[in-house]
């Protein structure tokens, strides 16, 4: 999901033009800094994203790009960082570390079209709140919602991805239990990040009513041990083709008809449906598994003022309509600038698109992207299964 452009030459242009619109307002005094240090993953720090930026704001983006959420977090302790891209479950983890600091959402504008669910953190009253850190109870540091530990700009639910072809699904309908079938035997997939990876396989084992758990995003030593121990046992059988990582890596082994099934991403889909291989992202019975990454400020920020004017671009529309071409929804209604009618029908409307409508899926949350309590327990037996 990167360009050819590299980040490197974005950053070597500086301040592309002095005087340059600031996020769609008159020109004015810009912030503070001329640059800004900002830790993300690859699918949020695109170059088309910080091209604009830099081009509206005057201010020159330095991304530290990294993977690991656990990586991302930790960066603040030993470098420069302004802006932290995380999603709650390690925004959780970096606020306890008093890593960042609250955010003022009064400098936010457009926060308040946010939706209902990073609001009250649910899509309706009767909508569940899904185990685990759900972003609208976790990111507010006031009950009166003044203030906020970060401010989600982009947010997704996981499901599972198949080839209709190899994989029959009714209506589109799937369990998680599904990624487990003897049917898939060496055709499938499971992400292999410690967590995650053990998060998805305790969702299919609840399906299957292999695992009881009170709470399935922080199992207890003995459920992880009977977790890892179902995972030993399919490996053994040889049920698994590979444990990705990457989002290139899960489309090519698609895209080459090696894994038919795989807990995935809606870009993935998009990325294998594109190479001309069959794939469609299913409606997963038991809910999504759900998570939203936004921009927190960090405790050093140095510059404070282009912390603040890095998330209003978020929230201001055109990164969201970015996003939206890459399958992503944004928590504001602002894309709608950017976008055509058609786009927002097929985007958020759900025309043509597995799962429906937006509002659809965000009354149907599972499970919460959620840090584990005990992560280095998780890694510990997750790090032996790998080797057994």
């Amino acid at each position: 999901m990167t360009s050819t452009t590299t980040r490197r030459s974005l950053l070597k242009g500086g301040a592309l033009a002095a005087g340059a619109l600031a996020l769609g307002a008159p020109a004015r005094v810009h912030a503070q800094s001329k640059e800004l240090n900002v830790v993300g993953a690859t699918f949020n720090l695109r170059d088309p994203i910080l091209q604009e930026f830099t081009k509206r704001s005057g201010i020159a983006v330095k991304p530290w790009i990294n993977p690991s959420a656990q990586a991302r977090a930790d960066r603040i302790r030993v470098a420069p960082v302004d802006n932290l891209e995380s999603g709650a479950d390690f925004v959780k983890y970096a606020w306890e570390e008093k890593l960042i600091q609250p955010i003022d959402l009064s400098r936010l504008p457009n926060w308040k079209r946010a939706t209902r669910l990073f609001v009250e953190g649910q899509a309706t009253p009767q909508s569940p709140l899904g185990f685990g850190d759900n972003p609208g109870r976790l990111m507010y540091v006031d009950k009166e919602k003044t203030k906020a530990k970060y401010v989600p700009s982009m947010y997704q639910f996981d499901s599972i991805a198949y080839n209709p072809d190899r994989v029959p699904a009714k209506e589109n309908v799937l369990s998680w239990g599904e990624l487990f079938n003897p049917k898939w035997r060496g055709k499938a997939a499971l992400y292999g990040i410690e967590w995650l990876g053990i998060l998805d396989a305790a969702l299919g084992m609840h399906a299957l009513g292999l695992l009881k758990a009170q709470d399935l995003t922080n199992l207890t030593e003995k459920e992880v041990d009977t977790v890892i121990l179902f995972l030993k046992e399919k490996k053994k059988e040889g049920h698994f083709r590979a444990f990705w990582k990457a989002f290139g890596e899960l489309v090519n082994l698609m895209t080459a008809n090696e894994v038919w099934i795989a807990d995935g991403w809606w870009p993935t889909v998009m990325e294998v449906r594109q190479k001309g291989t069959p794939c469609r992202y299913a409606e997963a019975v038991e809910g999504y598994r759900a998570w939203a990454v936004g921009s927190a400020i960090s405790a050093t920020c140095k510059n404070v003022d282009g912390a603040y004017e890095w998330i209003n671009f978020w929230l201001e529309g055109f990164a969201g309509a970015k996003q939206a071409e890459i399958g992503y929804y944004s928590p504001v209604d602002t894309y709608t600038k950017y976008m055509t009618p058609e786009q927002v029908r097929k985007s958020y409307g759900g025309e043509g698109r597995d799962g429906g409508p937006v509002e659809r899926r965000n009354a149907r949350v599972f499970v919460w992207n959620t840090k584990p309590k005990n992560q280095e327990y998780y890694s510990d037996k997750w790090n032996e299964f790998l080797a057994s």
